[in-house]
């Protein structure tokens, strides 16, 4: 039902049709207008109508082209820049639907999504042995937007973040980080598609590692076989762990994991092993000294034993002069006291003649070296541990050897220079050139 006909209602309805009947006019007569007058009565209509000659479309900025200059200062007018360069498909570009799709007016694929990528990119999976889990089932747009995208290689997140749509974020593992992993990215090591190798790394481990790596083995003689087989990871976390080094255990059970154990049910532990301090002397990867020692022997055993040999030593034993410890001790665990390999005097033959053998008579103290030698150095000759009066005084009371005839003109010398000290053919252990003075046959026979 119509409103009545007021004199309100008659006002409105007589500037509606006024208005219609101006834009009609206003077209007729554009119609027959020249462009400038098509301009001005365009604009007095609508707002926003561009230029003759101009475009209301957007247009993407040309790298390429000069800049433009300033007209008052004549230097180059700065160009605010592009928010985003999109990165578009080739045949999406081209409006080359049925490339991929089986008309240009339907979404239906060619084929399955993996297939129709694959006719064109042959080379992400030809003839590789170990593949993505996306590219092998073909789900190429779980990664890549088929048409464009902001990022480079039509991928739908940038660097990383794609990589953790789907794994873990590695990084979460421990507060130790690998340098190479947090400030890089996943691509710097992995293949995205398909590779050779293990864990889709584009090199082999020991490869991938070198690229950062490459000092460990360089001109070392001796090379831990782990290092140099290229088993990095059989000791390392490659991008993040709860221990210094990313060792993935403890330095001890690290070692242990090949190196049987050294200690067992030996008795005497040597301090760092038994704390599994074994980087205190060994190198992991690579050393020019044999045992991947981190120095000498000589030079690692005095980091802790810096008073073998004496300060004062007057006689030094050959193999702690040569700084051949290990001649005479077990380095990391013995069933001997003071890690020695051998008790003695069974330890002194590897070296000295075993005089002990053939002696008709021999000292009763000849079976303890030590009891009158010092094993490293002494002060005096013959690594004696005091002078030989005082070594020989310590079991012979000096009022028993003055009650002997043959003592009565040797106080005061040597013993050694009538006795032999270990052996001899009678048993007061003459030496022959005291049994050839006169008297001497007497007081040996008594």
């Amino acid at each position: 039902m119509n409103p009545p006909l007021t004199k309100a209602n008659f006002r409105r309805r007589g500037c509606t049709l006024g208005g219609l009947a101006g834009l009609v006019c206003g077209v007729m007569i554009l119609a027959g207008c020249t462009t400038d007058s098509k301009q001005k009565w365009l604009t007095f209509f609508f707002d926003g109508v561009p230029q003759p000659g101009a475009t209301n479309a957007v247009v993407a900025p040309d790298t390429h082209r000069p800049a433009a200059t300033n007209a008052v200062s004549g230097s180059p007018a700065v160009a605010p820049p592009p928010r985003f360069q999109l990165d578009v498909h080739p045949p999406y570009a081209n409006r080359d639907c049925t490339a991929c799709h089986e008309s240009q007016f339907s979404q239906k694929m060619l084929g399955k999504p993996g297939d129709v990528c694959f006719t064109c990119h042959k080379d992400f999976r030809l003839g590789m042995k170990v593949k993505h889990d996306p590219v092998e089932a073909g789900e190429c747009t779980s990664c890549h937007n088929p048409h464009q995208s902001v990022n480079k290689k039509l991928l739908i997140a940038k660097g990383n973040a794609l990589c953790l749509t789907c794994h873990d974020d590695p990084l979460a593992a421990g507060p130790v980080k690998h340098a190479a992993v947090e400030s890089g990215e996943c691509l710097d090591c992995h293949a995205p598609h398909a590779t050779n190798f293990k864990n889709l790394l584009k090199k082999s481990v020991k490869d991938t590692c070198a690229e950062c790596h490459d000092d460990l083995t360089a001109q070392k003689k001796y090379v831990h076989q782990p290092v140099d087989d290229g088993d990095c990871l059989e000791c390392h976390t490659p991008h993040a762990g709860k221990l210094k080094h990313l060792l993935k255990k403890p330095v001890k059970e690290t070692c242990l994991s090949c190196h049987d154990d050294l200690i067992g049910k030996k008795k005497y532990v040597h301090q760092p092993v038994g704390d599994g301090e074994c980087l205190d002397c060994h190198n992991p990867h690579a050393s020019k000294i044999k045992g991947l020692l981190k120095k000498s022997v000589k030079d690692t055993c005095a980091d802790c034993h810096d008073d073998i040999p004496a300060k004062n030593a007057k006689d030094v034993h050959q193999p702690v002069g040569d700084g051949d410890c290990l001649a005479c001790h077990t380095p990391h665990a013995a069933s001997n006291k003071n890690f020695l390999k051998k008790t003695a005097p069974t330890l002194c033959w590897d070296c000295h003649d075993n005089f002990l053998e053939k002696a008709k008579f021999q000292h009763d103290v000849v079976e303890d070296c030590t009891g009158c030698h010092k094993p490293h150095s002494s002060a005096g000759n013959f690594l004696l541990a005091k002078d030989v009066l005082k070594v020989c005084g310590d079991c012979h009371d000096d009022k028993d050897l003055k009650a002997v005839k043959g003592h009565a003109a040797a106080e005061g010398k040597s013993c050694v220079v009538c006795h032999d000290p270990h052996v001899g053919v009678n048993k007061f252990l003459l030496k022959a050139s005291a049994l050839s003075q006169p008297g001497k046959e007497a007081a040996a026979a008594k």
